[in-house]
């Protein structure tokens, strides 16, 4: 279900998109020489990287290896890399000239030049591509990728580069209208689909009707916050889901000065309205009921709405009989994978 309200939301604007002049199809359906493959794939150049505030100014550096990655992992382009580009517009200043995407990409002969930005929302990267192409660059079409930044270095500091290629990837997959543009890669490391961003909300706890003792129900603030974490977690291993962590997501909340979220109760109207207007459409909600022989774990898939509120998309539930957290994980791992299926 999720898939393919994924595919659906990403891809129903790009059903067939293709760079004037240059097919996808043709491109992949071409099967002779090595040369002559290269002949007809489209060659590609990078017109600009803005950066958002957020991020260190070297990453401009670290997009042209990054895009390297994303474009020869398909063996569909030809990349124009910055030292390329840069001395054609070495060569116009020389001559008193304007070195201008345009004039550059003339020059240079690349059929298609593509403006990048980046941003950093918590621990999240959005990388927006518009590629432009055709007679004097004045087609465009443009795509939206998606990574969490999962990785960081001995001092702390984030490293970026894996989650730049990830994100680039996810964008060309919006840019070409082709959901398995990385599917079939042979580094397995490179195998990206696109990815709809995954917000884990509240984990109640329901113990009215059976007062316990178990650990789960003791502490609701701790709990909670632990039983979200398992959640991410758990989904963090998918391919077709980007799991959003707390912190990143209390980012998206202090944009409106929500502070202090309660991992335990019902978000309000106000939280779900700024989840949405940053582009975050589904949502994990949980339950904890204590029951006669254990507890019931149910977990609901939903979908945020327009009108600031959730859409039930799905919802299952599990047994468990084990007094312990890690009782509770293991189910809620277990129930997570099966929901997201």
């Amino acid at each position: 279900m999720l898939n393919h309200r994924i595919a659906l939301l990403l891809f129903s604007c790009f059903v067939i998109l293709i760079f004037p002049e240059y097919s996808w199809g043709k491109i992949d359906s071409t099967n002779t020489s090595t040369s002559k493959k290269d002949s007809v794939k489209p060659t590609i150049m990078i017109a600009e990287v803005v950066l958002g505030s957020e991020m260190p100014l070297q990453l401009i550096a670290k997009t042209d290896a990054a895009m390297a990655i994303t474009l020869g992992a398909t063996n569909r382009f030809r990349y124009i890399p910055f030292g390329d580009r840069d001395s054609v517009a070495g060569l116009f200043k020389s001559l008193n000239a304007e070195p201008t995407a345009y004039n550059v990409g003339q020059e240079i002969k690349a059929e298609v030049i593509m403006f990048i930005r980046m941003r950093q929302l918590g621990n999240l990267l959005r990388v927006d591509i518009e590629a432009k192409t055709g007679t004097d660059y004045v087609e465009s079409v443009s795509g939206v990728g998606l990574a969490l930044l999962r990785y960081r270095d001995s001092s702390d500091a984030i490293v970026y580069d894996p989650t730049i290629v990830e994100a680039m990837q996810r964008a060309m997959c919006s840019i070409t209208g082709d959901s398995n543009l990385y599917a079939h890669v042979e580094d397995s490391s490179y195998i990206v689909f696109p990815a709809e961003p995954l917000i884990f909300l509240n984990m109640k706890f329901d113990n009215n009707k059976q007062k316990s003792s178990w650990a789960i129900f003791q502490d609701n603030e701790v709990n909670s916050f632990y039983a979200l974490q398992v959640l991410f977690e758990a989904a963090s291993s998918l391919k077709h889901v980007i799991p959003i962590d707390l912190d990143t997501r209390d980012s998206v909340y202090a944009i409106k000065q929500i502070y202090g979220v309660e991992n335990y109760v019902q978000s309000t109207k106000e939280e779900l309205k700024v989840l949405y207007d940053v582009g975050f459409a589904y949502a994990i909600t949980g339950n904890i009921e204590k029951t006669s022989d254990g507890a019931e774990l149910t977990l609901t898939l939903n979908e945020i709405t327009s009108q600031s509120s959730l859409k039930k998309v799905k919802s299952l539930t599990a047994g468990f009989s084990d007094d312990s957290l890690e009782g509770f994980k293991k189910t809620a791992t277990k129930l997570l994978r099966r929901l997201l299926r």
